[in-house]
């Protein structure tokens, strides 16, 4: 059996305690048991503070985050009686590599002057030997040079912010700190406080002393700011951008574009980034707009915290070794990881191992819980056993990463029964949470969420996800970083901000659903996540753990594992707001940001590879010589003319009029799903039925069939997880017999032949029957099994027989052509050649297409399409200059671009006569993002306040769509009416105990949207009362509304203020 690394000194009993003396290391993100107990003896070295504080967001976390009543911040945990001195030392660390520095990254070689400036004065110190990356980095910003640093997580790329922001003060220069969350930004403004006297956070809802020297805030703000030219960006001498691979995200990443772009020359930028392939590309576009920038990348694929990479199987007896710390794929451990897929029995994961040998092979069920299989990857019993193995292994603290929220509570509470908290712990952690609460108020504090959660975290589990109210997501945050928190579930919302490690990460699938389908991780996405294994200073190695209920090509895994980070790719899309805001700039207009923005740098860098290659093929063709090229060119447009013709014609025969009466049990069927193309190849039909009582005849989706085909073996219970079986598989092990309903649509062709079905086709001799049978088809037929013409089934059907007329005709063509006529062996060379010939041809046109797109600036059309609508609806006159409208929706920033829309309900007067519980209740359908389950309805009194805006919403999409612009999403999608209510009773002065009753919303969903609805109303409330409305009644129902939902738990403070 293959383990974790274990020190021979690991103490042999289950669930070891964490030693109360262990919490007395603050600076430690999670200070765990046997990393100061066991492990640091085996690694030579001792616990202390300052050698790790570099592991860490700031120093002494504990003592910070203990909150009371009285005080916020009293030193509860570090005063505990176990406490005890500890003695800093040096670790050395390894240096790793760079590429892409446009400067020595040697320490020998570098000049003796930047040497001295950085050691004898630098603008700050750190208590730990800078790693290379890191000197390099803070050399070149001490030559006035910009930087981008990409880096895998905890690398430290901290460390060069922090020198950054402490260069700009020495300067006397503001420094602005931008950060993708708000969550985010507030633990930087805590993080930054311990370090720097001016520091003042700016997030929408919160502002904290905006006049400071450095100021942390989100990346929307900045580019209001901006938009808006706040005088105070003149102080500004640097501005560090924080996640900037986040610029990736489709809804938001146009924000990280807008505001590099508009940024005034001369600043120095400091972007921090996870490891991006094409991070020189992105410098480049940087220094493009911005001419008198140099930005220096610096990049480094070294890991702290080397890591392993196991995986789990469904049905198997423990984890396999897939990849080891130096990066080598074990493809003799993958191959025994997928043969014991479906295992049948318990899975024991905690026997004796073998070291060295990467796979599991403990005695099955010697837990008291164990026995029975499992099915699935992340099945509660699975998810005992894999905690039950982290824990045995001392390889805690431990991050499982799920996709769902429901999963992440679902997988905690399967641990009900364990206790990771020994009885000090217990008792720490009540400390904490209750003096956390304290904020408050008591009927608050009686939540089902809150009170729930203490029973999980008492024993050492936490939950976090974006349902979370956020109290409860920092209260989680705090105590696994002082380690009382031992196995954490969570979305992969927890892979991005504060530096808070584990020793071990688990995935409970490699899939995700993105929204659109069900797929594999990305690289990216993987390394992202587990990137939060191993802890630097403290463990040897970092363990991850990929659970999986169904087979895995290897190469989908080593992609996974080893395959880099996703490239950096542009987001950028035009918005209202944008296009107003550039308007309303002198000398600036929206083509300004299309040509300045990633995106058409991205197109245009292409643009001399893409020339290069039109002339190479335009040379290839000239070369090739066809004497009858133009009667090959007639054949070719006649074979895709037929088999175009053909495919209509076979489509028409889809239909269930013509189907039903030959779709019999027996009859062989060959399936090709419309819906992602896969070929099942022939199966046997079973049955097939109309999917209503009123089905439609000529509509082939209307119909299904059941049909039994030969896949590759896989969990039947997740019908998208079959794959088609090669005909070459059929009699192996790997194949079997699945009976699976496809749509008429799907059906190819029926065969003109049947077969009988063994009595139990369900059994497993039954099955193996039908695999025989369809087995003997192929050796017999091959490609050529007979099938059903239209002729045979007697399809009558005038569009039936015009195709098959033209269809006809365009054979008679053929027949006369010289290549069917009188085809030679050198007429056939030739028309190869011709092929060759063609296909080059398609590739310039190809070419052609995209050089001529990039002759415009990306988005023009869609650029044009907006203009016309703003024009209609008043926004702009013809000279595209801005008018009343305009600089009202300029105002509004906090919704994802319905700026139009608020500004035309506020124009049409809809909310002039409405109370402003009312008004706040219909403007929460804007901020919402909880979607509208099924059978949702309202009270009556809300009818028509969501008729007018849904009216409202059809008049901008109707305008839209005749102006030429096609939305993404409907005009429904805009608006989320599913909280309402809940809005309304709450700024009737509910309690939030009595909402949560009456939606299915996560608390932590009815929390954002309140703030950001109170976001917007105050940006409503300055719109109303600017010249270009002057509604003091608007104004103050906006700032009415503030002041009702504005209180209690909604809007409770974070811990980290």
């Amino acid at each position: 059996m293959n383990s974790f690394p274990k020190p021979s000194s690991f103490p042999h009993r289950h669930y070891q305690p964490l030693p109360s003396y262990a919490l007395s290391s603050p600076s430690c993100p999670a200070a765990c048991v046997y990393l100061i107990a066991f492990t640091l003896p085996l690694l030579s070295i001792s616990c202390q503070v300052c050698a790790l504080a570099r592991t860490c967001s700031s120093t002494h976390l504990i003592r910070r985050w203990v909150v009371t009543p009285s005080s916020p911040y009293i030193s509860t945990l570090w005063n505990h009686k176990y406490a005890h001195k500890h003695t800093p030392i040096h670790i050395p660390r390894s240096q790793g590599t760079l590429t892409g520095l446009r400067m020595s990254d040697s320490r020998e070689d570098e000049p003796a002057a930047k040497r001295a400036r950085r050691e004898v004065d630098p603008a700050i110190t750190f208590p730990y030997e800078l790693d290379t990356f890191q000197k390099t980095s803070i050399d070149a910003l001490e030559d006035g040079d910009s930087v981008l640093v990409s880096a895998h997580t905890s690398a430290g790329k901290t460390t060069v912010a922090l020198y950054a922001i402490a260069k700009a003060l020495r300067e006397k220069k503001r420094v602005i700190y931008t950060s993708p969350i708000k969550a985010l930004s507030n633990q930087k403004f805590r993080e930054f406080s311990e370090k720097f006297d001016s520091v003042g956070l700016m997030t929408g809802d919160t502002t904290i002393k905006a006049d400071s020297d450095c100021l942390v805030m989100t990346t929307e703000i900045l580019r209001s700011m901006l938009y808006r030219g706040t005088e105070m960006l003149r102080e500004v001498g640097c501005v560090v951008f924080d996640e900037v691979h986040y610029m990736r995200d489709k809804s938001r990443g146009v924000v990280w574009e807008e505001t590099i772009s508009l940024l005034p020359e001369g600043c120095q930028y400091v972007f921090l980034s996870a490891t991006i392939p094409n991070a020189r590309e992105f410098a480049d576009w940087v220094e493009s707009i911005h001419p008198t920038t140099k930005v220096h990348v610096i990049h480094t694929d070294y890991r702290p915290v080397p890591l392993q990479h196991y995986l789990y199987p469904a049905g198997a007896d423990g984890i396999f070794l897939i990849v080891d710390e130096k990066g080598k794929f074990r493809d003799d451990n993958f191959g025994k990881a997928m043969t014991s897929m479906g295992a049948e029995g318990g899975a024991s994961v905690g026997g004796a191992a073998s070291p060295g040998n990467g796979v599991s092979s403990g005695p099955r069920g010697n837990h008291k819980n164990g026995g029975g299989g499992r099915s699935r990857g992340g099945s509660s019993q699975s998810m005992m056993e894999i905690v039950k193995l982290v824990m045995d292994r001392n390889m805690y603290p431990v991050i499982v990463f799920s996709f769902a929220k429901a999963e992440c509570e679902r997988n905690a509470l399967a641990l009900s029964r364990l206790n990771f908290n020994n009885t000090e712990e217990d008792a720490l952690v009540m400390e904490v949470f209750n003096n956390a609460m304290e904020s408050l108020a008591e009927e608050d504090r009686k939540l089902p969420a809150i009170e729930h959660l203490l029973p999980l975290l008492k024993r050492g589990v936490g939950i976090h996800h974006s349902g979370l109210l956020p109290i409860l997501k920092e209260v989680v945050e705090i105590l696994f970083q002082a380690g009382l928190v031992k196995v954490l579930f969570s979305t992969e919302t927890f892979s991005m901000g504060l530096n808070m490690p584990a020793r071990t990460v688990v995935f409970t699938s490699v899939k995700k659903f993105d929204g659109e389908k069900n797929r594999y991780l990305t690289g990216g996405e993987y390394i992202q996540m587990s990137g939060r294994a191993g802890r630097r200073g403290l463990d040897r190695v970092g363990v991850v753990i990929a659970m999986v209920d169904e087979a895995v090509e290897p190469d989908t895994l080593k992609q996974l594992t080893g395959g880099g980070a996703d490239v950096l790719l542009s987001s950028f899309h035009l918005t209202y707001n944008m296009v107003l805001n550039l308007l309303r700039v002198e000398d600036v207009d929206p083509e300004f940001m299309m040509k300045r923005s990633f995106s058409q740098f991205q197109r245009l860098r292409n643009k001399p590879a893409l020339e290069e290659k039109d002339a190479a093929l335009r040379r290839a063709i000239e070369q090739i010589n066809v004497a009858h090229e133009s009667a090959f060119r007639q054949y070719t447009i006649c074979e895709d003319m037929i088999a175009k013709k053909k495919g209509e014609v076979d489509q028409i025969l889809r239909q269930p009029r013509f189907l039903k009466n030959w779709v019999q049990v027996g009859r062989f069927v060959h399936i090709i799903r419309a819906s992602d193309q896969l070929d099942f190849g022939w199966g046997i039909c079973r049955s097939f039925a109309a999917k209503s009582t009123n089905p439609d005849f000529s509509d082939a989706s209307t119909f299904a069939i059941h049909a039994a085909v030969i896949c590759m073996k896989a969990d039947v219970s997740n019908p998208s997880a079959l794959k088609p079986c090669p005909v070459s598989e059929y009699t192996s092990e790997k194949a079997d017999l699945y009976t699976m309903k496809f749509d008429f649509s799907d059906v190819q062709s029926l065969s003109t032949l049947k077969t009988n079905l063994p009595e139990n086709p369900d059994s497993e001799r039954g099955r193996a029957e039908v695999v025989q049978i369809l087995s003997k088809l192929q050796r017999q037929f091959g490609c050529n099994i007979p099938v059903l013409t239209a002729a045979q089934m007697g399809a009558e059907d005038a569009q039936l027989k015009k195709l098959q007329a033209q269809v006809s005709n365009l054979q008679k063509q053929l027949e006369g052509n010289i290549l069917a006529s009188a085809p030679t062996p050198e007429l056939q060379e030739e028309f190869e050649q011709y092929k060759k010939k063609a296909d080059l041809e398609a590739q310039l046109e190809q070419v052609k297409g995209e050089l001529a797109g990039m002759s415009k600036a990306v988005f023009s059309e869609e650029l044009k399409q907006m203009m016309r609508v703003l024009r209609r609806l008043d926004y702009i006159d013809k000279d595209n200059i801005i008018l009343r409208k305009a600089r009202v929706a300029c105002e509004i920033t906090t919704t994802d671009e319905n700026e139009i829309l608020l500004t035309e309900l506020l124009f049409k007067g809809v909310l002039n006569s409405m109370e402003t519980e009312m008004i706040v209740a219909l403007l929460s359908c804007l901020v919402n993002v909880h979607r509208t389950p099924d059978g949702f309805s309202l009270p009556q009194e809300f009818e028509q306040p969501l008729k007018d805006l849904n009216e409202i919403v059809t008049r901008i999409a109707t305008v839209s769509a005749e102006s030429g612009l096609m939305q993404e999403n409907s005009s429904v999608e805009k608006v989320m009416p599913s909280l309402m209510e809940v809005t309304y009773l709450w700024a009737k002065g509910a309690k939030f105990l009595d909402l949560v009753s009456k939606t299915t919303a996560y608390e932590g969903e009815i929390v954002r949207m309140m703030r950001r609805l109170e976001e917007m109303l105050r940006q409503l409330a300055s719109a109303a009362r600017s010249p270009a409305i002057g509604s003091i009644e608007l104004h103050d129902k906006f700032l009415k509304g503030v002041q009702l939902i504005k209180r209690d738990i909604v809007f409770a403070s974070s811990l980290y203020l």
